[in-house]
C-alpha cells in the first residue's frame, strides 16, 4: 500500500498570508529608467538616479492591452534609457520586479530592494540602502547606464555651490545662527566630497591573451 504524503502549507499559501493593506494603492508593473541628467551623490560617490516607466494602460503611451512599445519609444526620444528586465548585462539583477500580494486582490509590483512590513493594517517601507546602491553601481559598471559626463558633473557642482552661497549669505546676516552655520559646514564638506569623488567609470573589459597553442 502506497502512503500518501502531505506537505506543510506555508503562510504565503494560506488565507492568512501577509498582504499589502487594501488602503494602500496598488503599484503597477514597471521598468526602471535613467536619464543622463539624473545623478545623485550618496555618501562619497555619484550614483545614477532612476525613474520608473509604469506599465499602466493610458499612461505615457501604454496601450489598453499593456503594450509598451510606444511608451518605450517616447521615453527614448526624450533621452531616457529603459532598463529591460531581461537585459543579460543585469546578471544577478535580471527580473528585478517583485510581485507582492494585495488585500484587494492581485499584486502590487515593487523593486526587490525595498523592505516591506505590515503592522496593525499599515504598511511600512524601508529603502533598499546598500543593496540598492550595489545595483546602481552595477548599472554603470556593466554599461547599461552611461558614465556621468564631465559637463553634468560641472552642473551638479555648480548647483551645490549656489546652495553654499545662499547659506553663506544667511550666516553673514546673522552670525549667531548656529543652525545655518551647521548647514553651511555640511554643504562645504559635501561639495568637497563631490569634487574628490569625480564621475563613476564603466568597468573596462580585460583583453584576452592570444592563443599561442
Amino acid at each position: 500500500m502506497a502512503q500518501v504524503l502531505g506537505k506543510r502549507v506555508s503562510q504565503a499559501q494560506r488565507t492568512d498570508a501577509v498582504k499589502i493593506p487594501r488602503r494602500v494603492r496598488k503599484e503597477p508593473r514597471f521598468f526602471f529608467k535613467w536619464h543622463p541628467h539624473r545623478w545623485m551623490f550618496a555618501g562619497k560617490e555619484w550614483l545614477p538616479s532612476l525613474g520608473k516607466l509604469v506599465i499602466d494602460p493610458g499612461c505615457e503611451g501604454v496601450t489598453e492591452g499593456g503594450g509598451t512599445d510606444l511608451a518605450v519609444a517616447g521615453n527614448m526620444r526624450r533621452g531616457w534609457t529603459i532598463i529591460q528586465h531581461s537585459d543579460p548585462r543585469l546578471g544577478e539583477y535580471q527580473d528585478y520586479m517583485v510581485a507582492v500580494p494585495h488585500a484587494a486582490g492581485g499584486n502590487s509590483y515593487l523593486d526587490p530592494f525595498q523592505k516591506i512590513s505590515v503592522e496593525a493594517g499599515r504598511m511600512f517601507t524601508e529603502p533598499g540602502g546598500e543593496d540598492y546602491y550595489a545595483f546602481l553601481r552595477h548599472l554603470v559598471a556593466s554599461g547599461i547606464v552611461a558614465p556621468m559626463s564631465p559637463n553634468i558633473l560641472k552642473i551638479k557642482i555648480h548647483d551645490e555651490q549656489k546652495k553654499i552661497e545662499r547659506l553663506q549669505g544667511a550666516v553673514s546676516l546673522n552670525p549667531s545662527n548656529l543652525i545655518a552655520a551647521g548647514r553651511l559646514k555640511r554643504a562645504e564638506d559635501r561639495i568637497a566630497a563631490m569634487k574628490k569623488a569625480g564621475a563613476p567609470k564603466r568597468k573596462r573589459k580585460t583583453a584576452e591573451a592570444p592563443d599561442v597553442g
